[in-house]
């Protein structure tokens, strides 16, 4: 984010410009180092979900925020409804089944993702002062084990990383409990393992009954020291020190070390930065530390942020404190401005530096007593050197001081009554300016945070401040110039008007009246060059509301002198006692091919003001589309003569494209424009074509062909940037950039949503109650509905048809949905997945062997869930089989594929062996086996069974006999099925070619008959191994059996079947061999 100056950037450009197309993109891309720039407003929006906030990205990105200030994300010490300034842990973003206020840690990391591609800088707020209200005086808080991460107590010291909680704040505001906050003593060194990760090492902090106890998944709150460091030398604690990263591909190669509680602080800074991705902290109640703690924050940060710039420089982090002070020196105290360069750290640079500001108390307070809702009383005396800007160079240039209006804060004294007045004045400064909204997305009567600007960002309650925002990104650069006050030269003077001006770019003119009248202050001064025509930017003038005499000129014109007269509106009942001149920008339409449809925005309402996305974003399927600019005329209404002129200078002398932070889009090297601060920083060259308006009748044409696939699923940002021609070499008046940018946000969606399962784990204490968490892999999906232990066969239409709201899962953000499930039984679930995207495409994913250990139920074959396992769950599991997947339940899906089949039957026997089934469970188990023989359907189970099986060989899967047939369930029925009727099904040894439970002289005999058989064999005609061929291999087969077998008990059968002699049995040995020797002279033949 631009912090301070605009930088001169000038690159190689296409060869096949003209001289004069040069020229003119020259200056377009230049600008002198020497002029303030007003870096990009931000916002600071509380009391919505951090998904709220993500979707809300296409209204910052059309507004032209630059960066956000978000609320304190760790978990608070009151519980979830806290706003976080009471911290209890400051690893803890908060978890799907244990949520945040705001959500989650993957939901906090997916809207910075997002909003780093609109082109939005986050900043957290950041609590070094204090942690929550519980105390080292709470004995059963201390025995829970306190704040994880800090010590309670000590030995000799009974307050240990805190100060005494007695201690009065009035009288120790740096020691003592602001607003009754335990007080982190910076200063003490005990040194702990604080975040333990194994047990039993003695370095571990003491650890409570709940807290502080040893977690392996630690280990990714630290540094990966495997990584290599990085030396430092720091100036201001005059010393040396290797900086480690975190390692954000494995996070638990983190490595435990010894540290104090600033330590932690340390670490939990670098970890927000490089793993969670902000790029920076708004810093709480700083006046109430030491200012030299400050100083570790500035190392801790220092070289941190992974996201280089365009240029490969580091992009330092950047701070802003809270000092509760309108004394300019105090605030001073608290500001660190010494590297180098804000914008970028090089990667040579080893020297720690600062780039830490302040929020501008002492200019808040003289506009809250300056701009009330007294007109009489309201005097610009008191405004105009108010602002901390001029502590530290006596100028107003925007090096130092974040200027605000509002706040969350209860603020006695209140705030501005003339609001709109107020950021009018700050908005076109130089330097950072923050606005302030509350979404209320929890509920209109909280009593903290206070309200905001409610037209933050537009809809129900207007554009006032929208379109501030617009105009300082458009016109915010030039050197600032106070060019009107009253009662100019008066020590004691007032003045209820005041004008100034960004050089040569727009003239601000504001009134702190509240009647009606119109104040014109004639022969107000301006660097504008002579007959210039400048235009009311922010339609006050054009507004009847605001004008309802039109008397306010839409156009001004400067005079041969550079002088102008400008009528600004008292602020009446409508508030807006301002109006903004300046030079008019390029005009046009923004366009994209193939666009496939288009998510609209939604329409503003009182309600949803806060939390609706109302812009709209194009969706783009295809694999490339166009983007094209085309500009027009640009004419204005000369006061003097009240024609129409052209204004040659507005139709543009160039235009560029970025898509979000900026990448590379055409076939020019690398990124265009990578300097940092650049108004061009991360755009490229239109090169499809580029027609300027200037010197073209002020029809301009660019297009830019953009490859689909180098964008990833979802959102993404368009911004053309149109630039007026300035550049006195071919013409112009020589003064700042200003531009008119036209944005488009377009939803990439080439592909279906896919899903994935996070986590099925308790949500309470009970632990048959689950959440099921489940991810959008690309972070598309708007809808998720979660079916469980569904049947495999339903189709796509089937599910659809019972997708409902009793199914829907909520967002907890981050592309994560969560869907609770009660009396979740022990066994093998299934869980059936819709997911939506915003354009409607969807996908059905099922997601088999869900086994969460749950304790409830009786485990497999308990397919009543009454605790156990019984002959009626038995005929449960024949019932669910039967089904041919139609119906599923998790206790009959023995391996976890998600189906129920002969493969969970075969298995279904170990199972209820382990489990103890009762001796009737396990009879009713056996006919359901021998049931499921029965593939000729006569009732009953036998070697008619194998012969028909052996004759459907081969069919086809549409057969309505297939799943009776495919025993083993492999998609075909052969040989191997025959063998797993036999073996698995029947539970017959090999040999017992008769299935009567006995290999005997029987199963001789009708290995005989058929014996030389060399194809078509089957089991019940003698073929023992299944092969097809009756064989030797098969009588060798039985004779094992046959040897093996219990004599006594085929004793009983040999009255019918005499059994062979030992003279026989040798002789068929022999008859083996034989054959054997016949059958390979075959083969071989």
């Amino acid at each position: 984010m631009n912090r301070l100056k605009h930088s001169t950037e000038v690159r190689n450009l296409l060869p096949s410009l003209s001289l004069l197309g040069f020229c003119v993109l020259l200056f377009a891309l230049t600008n002198a180092s020497a002029q303030d720039t007003s870096a990009p407003a931000t916002l600071q929006m509380f009391e919505a979900k951090w998904d709220t906030i993500e979707n809300r990205q296409v209204d910052l990105f059309y507004a032209g925020y630059g960066a956000m200030w978000l609320p304190p994300p760790q978990r608070s010490d009151t519980g979830p409804f806290s706003v976080g300034y009471d911290v209890f842990d400051r690893f803890d973003l908060g978890q799907p089944e244990n949520q945040t206020l705001y959500g989650t840690e993957a939901g906090l990391k997916s809207l910075v993702k997002t909003a780093h591609r609109a082109s939005v800088s986050v900043y957290t707020d950041m609590i070094w002062n204090h942690n929550g209200f519980g105390s080292s005086n709470d004995a059963s808080f201390v025995a829970l084990g306190g704040y994880p991460g800090f010590v309670m107590t000590q030995i000799g010291d009974p307050y240990g990383d805190f100060h005494n909680p007695s201690i009065n704040f009035d009288n120790n505001p740096i020691e003592g409990r602001l607003a009754g906050l335990y007080d982190i003593a910076q200063e003490k060194n005990y040194t702990f393992i604080r975040n333990p990760v194994e047990e039993g090492n003695p370095n571990n902090i003491p650890a409570g009954t709940t807290y502080n106890k040893p977690d392996s998944n630690n280990a990714r709150f630290y540094t990966d020291q495997d990584l290599g460091g990085t030396s430092v030398f720091d100036p201001a604690l005059n010393t040396n020190v290797i900086l480690y990263d975190f390692n954000t591909l494995t996070p638990l190669s983190g490595d435990p070390v010894l540290e104090n509680a600033t330590g932690l602080l340390m670490r939990n800074a670098r970890w927000m930065i490089q793993e969670i991705g902000v790029d920076g902290f708004r810093l709480d109640a700083v006046r109430h530390m030491p200012t030299w703690a400050l100083n570790f924050l500035d190392q801790a940060v220092f070289r941190a942020n992974p996201r280089l710039n365009l240029d490969g420089t580091i992009k330092p982090v950047y701070s802003f404190g809270e000092v509760f002070d309108g004394n300019k020196g105090t605030v001073q105290n608290y500001i660190r401005h010494d590297l180098p360069n804000p914008l970028a750290i090089e990667q040579s640079n080893t020297t720690v530096g600062g780039n830490r500001d302040a929020l501008d108390f002492p200019l808040f307070f003289a506009l809250r007593d300056n701009l009330t809702g007294n007109g009489l009383g309201n005097n610009w005396h008191g405004i105009r050197g108010a602002s901390q800007d001029w502590q530290d160079d006596g100028i107003q240039n925007g090096s130092q001081g974040v200027s605000f209006v509002d706040s969350h804060d209860d603020i006695p004294g209140g705030f501005p009554f003339l609001k709109n007045v107020a950021y009018a004045y700050t908005l076109m400064r130089p330097g950072n300016a923050n606005v302030y909204l509350n979404a209320k997305q929890f509920g209109e009567n909280r009593d903290f945070p206070n309200d905001g600007k409610d037209d933050a960002l537009g809809g129900f309650y207007g554009d006032t401040i929208t379109k501030l925002v617009e105009i300082r990104n458009s016109h915010g650069r030039g050197n600032f110039h106070e060019r009107w006050i009253d009662d100019a030269f008066n020590p004691n003077g007032f003045s209820n008007i005041y004008i100034y001006e960004r050089s040569n770019s727009a003239i601000v003119g504001l009134n702190s009246r509240n009647d009606a009248f119109v104040e014109t202050r004639n022969g107000v001064q301006t660097n504008f060059a002579p007959g210039s025509i400048l235009v009311e930017l922010t339609g006050n003038a054009s507004d009847p509301t605001v004008d309802p005499g039109n008397v306010i000129p839409e156009t001004v014109k400067v005079n041969g002198s550079g002088q102008v007269n400008i009528s600004i509106p008292s602020n009446d009942t409508h508030g807006r006692g301002f109006v903004i001149y300046g030079l008019a920008t390029p005009q046009g339409s923004l366009s994209l091919t193939n666009v496939s449809s288009t998510l609209q925005g939604a329409t503003p309402t009182a309600a949803n003001n806060g939390t609706a996305r109302l812009g709209s974003l194009d969706v783009i399927s295809s694999d490339t589309f166009q983007v094209q600019l085309n500009t027009t005329p640009v004419s204005l209404l000369d006061p003097t003569s009240g024609l129409m002129v052209r204004d040659f200078a507005a139709d543009g002398d160039t235009a560029m494209i970025r898509i979000n932070e900026g990448m590379d889009l055409n076939d020019l090297p690398g990124i265009d424009h990578p300097t940092p601060g650049s108004v061009s920083y991360g755009f490229e060259e239109f090169t499809d074509t580029r027609i300027p308006g200037l010197n073209n009748g002020g029809n301009g044409t660019y297009a830019q062909t953009i490859d689909t696939s180098q964008l990833a699923e979802g959102r993404h940002f368009i911004t053309v940037r149109a630039f007026r021609h300035r550049d006195s070499d071919t013409g112009g008046d020589g003064g700042p950039a200003v531009f008119t940018d036209f944005k488009r946000a377009i939803y990439v969606d080439r592909f279906a949503p896919e899903s994935s399962i996070v986590s099925f784990n308790p949500y309470g204490s009970a632990p048959e109650d689950l959440d099921l968490v489940v991810a959008s892999i690309d972070q598309t999906a708007d809808a998720v509905h979660v079916l469980l232990n569904v049947g495999a066969s339903k189709n796509d239409a089937q599910i659809l048809s019972m997708v409902n709201g009793a199914n829907k899962a909520s967002s907890v953000g981050g592309g994560q949905f969560k869907y609770g499930f009660n009396n979740v039984v022990e066994g093998n679930h299934v869980a059936t997945v819709v997911m939506y995207e915003p354009t409607g495409s969807y996908t059905i994913r099922r997601f088999a062997g869900l086994s969460p250990d749950t304790n409830f139920g009786g485990g497999f074959g308990d397919t009543d869930f009454n605790g156990f396992v019984g002959p009626a769950d038995i005929l449960g599991f024949e019932t669910i089989l039967y089904s041919k997947n139609n119906t599923f339940n998790p206790t009959s899906d023995t391996n976890g594929d998600g189906l129920v089949d002969n493969r969970d039957l075969f298995e279904l026997d170990d199972k209820l062996v382990a489990q103890g089934a009762s001796v009737l469970a396990m009879q009713r188990y056996e006919e359901v086996l021998l049931r499921r023989g029965n593939v000729n359907g006569d009732g009953v189970s036998n070697t008619l069974d194998v012969a028909a099986l052996y004759a459907g060989f081969g069919i086809p899967t549409t057969s309505p006999n297939f799943w009776l047939f495919d025993m083993n369930v492999d998609g075909i029925v052969d040989a191997f099925d025959a063998e797993t009727l036999v073996t698995e099904v029947f539970r017959a040894t090999p040999g017992d070619f008769d299935l009567d439970g006995d290999v005997d002289g029987r199963d001789f005999r009708i290995w005989q008959r058929s014996a030389g058989t060399l194809s078509g064999g089957r089991y019940d005609l003698g073929d023992a191994d299944f092969n097809g061929v009756i064989d030797g291999a098969d009588l060798a087969v039985w004779q094992l059996a046959y040897d093996s077998g219990n004599l006594m008990a085929l004793s009983a059968n040999s009255q019918a079947v005499p059994e062979p002699s030992t003279v026989v049995v040798c002789v068929m040995v022999g008859l083996i061999s034989l054959m054997s020797a016949r059958n390979r002279t075959a083969l071989i033949m």
